[in-house]
């Protein structure tokens, strides 16, 4: 055999169900419109979609709790760094797009123009190669060097005679030849300079100076039409993004004081200060202030007389009688067999109708059994 195991709800309806059957079988005067069932109040669970650590509980069970009261706070610490930090990236992603929606300061415009001007100056000149006075200045130059080396041979050339004869010393005429190979270095140095002046210029250095002023001017535009649109959309984007982050922080540090949702009793609650909560686990289950009901069981062969809105007397065990109203009939048999094979057997199958109490239910707990007299 197999074994299951009921919750007291389920239990309350199964005996609420047999006992309709019973009467319906028993049959006979009253009983036989009398019907039981039991009271229920709605309850709900509560809990926090974010977990975290309990740091203040303040209702305990038994309590009274009206609506938006705090049952348990959380340690806030964690999540408030969150909002802190997509607050931040708000605010700059904000400071960014008004950047862009400005378009960059005048200032800066001039400072790309000047630049660009003063590229295209370059590549102008050097288009233009050396000025003639530039290869006039080093021609003359030039022959200034070529005038210097052949004084310092000549120095070298009687020097040399006067060493050999040894009227001069021999560090005299290093010297004169030190002197010497100093003003050629110097000539060689004056010769490669008037060259690269007639030369002008290489090809890929004009072109390397174009290619720098023509990016100047690109520059000099995009600076003046601003951001593109698709920039500026997009950086709106990321501000709505990021405003959204704020909306989920806010969202969750809320969610750290559970709250109840109305006026309700606390059915159970067992946390202490300190205590680690999941993500989306009950922590505590209300039984709401509303108007209780009672689900009773109604046979087949009597459903016709059952309608939503039909009125109701119920008689709570150890209480006065009540009024109320069928609100819901079920549109399902239960504990029907699979084969109704003969019209006696149909009397067994019964329909659940919901009755919801009117009046001062304050006296009353939920799971009482009550009797009920459909009118």
């Amino acid at each position: 055999m197999c074994s299951r195991s009921y919750t007291p709800g389920m239990r309350r309806t199964l005996l609420a169900g047999a006992f309709a059957l019973l009467l319906a079988a028993c049959g006979g005067g009253d009983q036989e419109r009398r019907l039981t069932g039991t009271i229920e109040f709605p309850d709900v669970e509560v809990g926090s979609l974010v977990g975290g650590r309990v740091v203040r509980v303040l209702k305990q069970e038994g309590d009274r709790a009206a609506a938006q009261d705090v049952l348990v706070e959380l340690d806030p610490a964690e999540w408030q760094s969150h909002l802190e930090e997509a607050e931040a990236l708000a605010a700059a992603a904000e400071r960014e797009l008004a950047l862009l929606e400005a378009g960059p300061r005048e200032e800066t415009i001039e400072e790309a123009r000047a630049d660009a001007k003063r590229a295209e100056l370059l590549w102008t000149i050097s288009t233009k190669g050396a000025r003639e006075e530039e290869i006039q200045a080093a021609r003359e130059e030039l022959r200034a060097a070529d005038v210097a080396v052949e004084e310092a041979q000549r120095e070298v050339d009687r020097l040399t005679g006067l060493a050999r004869k040894q009227v001069e010393p021999t560090s005299v005429l290093d010297t004169a030849r030190t002197a010497r190979d100093t003003a050629q270095a110097k000539q060689a140095v004056a010769q490669q300079h008037l060259k690269l002046l007639e030369a002008g210029q290489r090809p890929e250095e004009i072109e390397a100076m174009r290619q720098a002023w023509l990016a100047q001017v690109q520059r000099v535009k995009a600076l003046e039409a601003g951001a593109r649109p698709e920039e500026i959309a997009a950086k709106r984007a990321s501000v709505a993004a990021a405003k959204a982050r704020i909306a989920v922080a806010e969202s969750q540090l809320r969610e750290l004081a559970i709250l109840a949702p109305a006026d309700s009793v606390v059915q159970t609650l067992d946390l202490r200060p300190g205590d680690l909560l999941k993500p989306g686990v009950s922590v505590a289950v209300l039984l709401l202030a509303e108007q209780p009901w009672v689900t009773v069981y109604v046979p087949e062969d009597r459903l016709a007389a059952v309608h939503v809105g039909q009125s109701a007397r119920i008689t709570p065990d150890g209480h006065n009688p009540l009024t109320g109203k069928v609100t819901w009939v079920s549109r399902e048999a239960e504990y029907t067999p699979r084969n109704v094979q003969t019209r006696e057997e149909r009397v067994t199958q019964v329909f659940a109708v919901k009755i919801v109490l009117q009046g001062d239910t304050s006296q009353l707990k939920d799971g009482m059994w009550a009797d009920i007299d459909l009118l």
